[in-house]
């Protein structure tokens, strides 16, 4: 079959010429100030908190966690800039008249319309790459290498930041090394050498593309044998998870170590999902489109004199006089570590000014389509993945929907910089009523937890790096057929050297 997938247009599936509903400030205050409140709480007692779970290994031989893996890697292969702008989600949906057709929609955090539309071009000629690769891994070297070097190229500013980040991290902890002289500091001193030996043109974005091509080949080469064929993966892997002991925020260098190595190594993993998922599902490369979904309008930041006192905030989210009180007298012991003073801070940041999330975009355009079912998903999987997990007011977002949708499992992570979807007058005053109601729903529920956080002296999760360290990871079984012996790195240093960088 010919392979048509193509960026279907370069308008958003969402476009508009109508101005959103604007909630009433009152509502928004009512809304914010118990967000700013437990994030507040959170940051004043992280060094109490316990660090979150890690995400479970992905067994690629299980077909639903094979189908979900790869939306997550789709995303990440997008997002190519550090920070919050470029998160972004996909849907893969199935075509209610053509069953070989299928549709990819993706959405983003923060982007215009120009970079949406550039990475539907992206995405389009990397599902056409796969869907171009031979049958069988023995014939695929040379679209491993295509692949690879496509993701590399589009994602040059974050990987640029990862391989500056890994020099970094890997000289901090080469000191530890070099204070303490023991058999393993000796094994593991000797691999941060060669890693900090290698030269580091191409880390920077004024580099040549031929330097910064040089120094994914030689930085991926040498992070596998450190991962793979060595006991010095082990060791930083073990001092890493000693790094995440419960109740310390994590401050070590051999965390970050670890999850820098993780992340420029999940460029060339992302490429494996991509072709297992070929192997699995040959139509899903054969016949499809690819649309976006506009990111939302940034909101001024929601701001008001007297929403800055922590006992005032409490004040106004219950009236049960009791649990009020234990509250109150909580939050003025947690003035000795400066509570007011953080709330402030959060109000004041330049940054703070609250949009809707790509997983929760597309769940709400989803919606906006008709009845959610299985049969409008790819293989009837109501799955919405996304380049890092989900953040607490999404997971709450998406239970409080109700519609079932999956989505990547939550870091717990709580942000200020959200809100709920825009509503636009052609919707009417149902779908102003269905906001109100998701603005109470979220807001009952972060109430909750503050009060629970009070009544247990216990803390939500630390934060930590969003996209984790142990994320969306083939099971060992699978990650030793793909680097089984050091053939396999001497196979990936010909495919990454016969590449072509004019």
């Amino acid at each position: 079959m010919s392979h048509s997938g193509a960026a279907s247009s370069s308008l958003p599936l969402d476009r508009t010429h109508e101005q959103p509903v604007v909630v009433a400030s009152r509502i928004v205050h009512k809304f914010f100030e118990p967000i700013i409140l437990l994030v507040a709480l959170t940051e004043a007692v992280q060094n109490l908190a316990a660090p979150q779970p890690l995400e479970p290994e992905i067994d690629v031989r299980n077909p639903k966690q094979l189908f979900c893996a790869f939306v997550n890697k789709l995303g990440n292969v997008c997002s190519k800039e550090k920070g919050a702008n470029c998160v972004t989600s996909f849907v893969v949906l199935q075509d209610e008249k053509d069953p070989d057709m299928v549709h990819f929609i993706f959405a983003m955090n923060r982007q215009t319309d120009v970079q949406l539309q550039s990475t539907a071009a992206y995405v389009s000629t990397l599902l056409r790459k796969v869907g171009q690769a031979p049958d069988g891994r023995e014939n695929q070297r040379d679209a491993r290498r295509s692949l690879l070097y496509h993701i590399l190229r589009f994602n040059r500013p974050r990987v640029s930041f990862y391989l500056r980040e890994l020099r970094e991290k890997a000289a901090s902890c080469l000191e530890k090394c070099e204070a303490e002289r023991t058999d393993d500091n000796e094994l593991v001193a000797e691999e941060l050498k060669v890693l900090l030996d290698s030269p580091s043109a191409g880390s920077k974005l004024e580099d040549s593309e031929a330097d910064y091509i040089r120094n994914c080949e030689t930085t991926i080469q040498q992070l596998i044998r450190v991962e793979e064929f060595s006991i010095v993966g082990e060791i930083i892997e073990d001092r890493a998870l000693e790094d995440r002991i419960s109740g310390f925020k994590s401050r070590e260098c051999w965390a970050e170590l670890l999850h820098v190595i993780r992340r420029i190594l999940a460029y060339q993993q992302s490429v494996q999902f991509f072709l297992s998922a070929k192997e699995m599902w040959p139509n899903l490369f054969e016949n499809f489109t690819v649309d976006f979904i506009s990111s939302s309008r940034e909101v001024e930041r929601p701001f008001r004199r007297k929403s800055l006192s922590a006992e005032g905030i409490v004040g106004r989210m219950t009236r049960k006089e009791k649990e009020m009180a234990i509250f109150k007298e909580f939050v003025r012991k947690l003035q000795d570590f400066d509570l007011d003073d953080r709330i402030k801070r959060e109000y004041s940041r330049d940054t703070f000014k609250p949009f809707v999330h790509a997983e929760v975009l597309l769940l709400n355009w989803i919606s906006n389509q008709g009845e959610i079912l299985p049969s409008r998903f790819f293989n009837d999987w109501m799955y919405i993945g996304s380049s890092k997990p989900t953040c607490k007011l999404c997971e709450y977002y998406f239970q409080e929907h109700k519609s079932n949708v999956e989505r990547r499992a939550s870091h717990g992570n709580l942000y200020a910089n959200w809100r709920v979807p825009d509503v636009f007058p052609y919707q009417g005053d149902a779908a102003i009523d269905a906001r109100q109601i998701m603005l109470d729903r979220v807001l009952q529920r972060v109430r909750k937890e503050a009060f629970a956080v009070v009544r247990r002296k216990a803390f939500p999760g630390i934060k930590d790096n969003d996209s984790n360290t142990f994320s969306d990871r083939m099971t060992l079984l699978e990650i030793r057929s793909l680097h089984s012996s050091n053939a396999d790195v001497d196979d990936l240093a010909s495919i990454m050297g016969e590449v072509d960088i004019s």
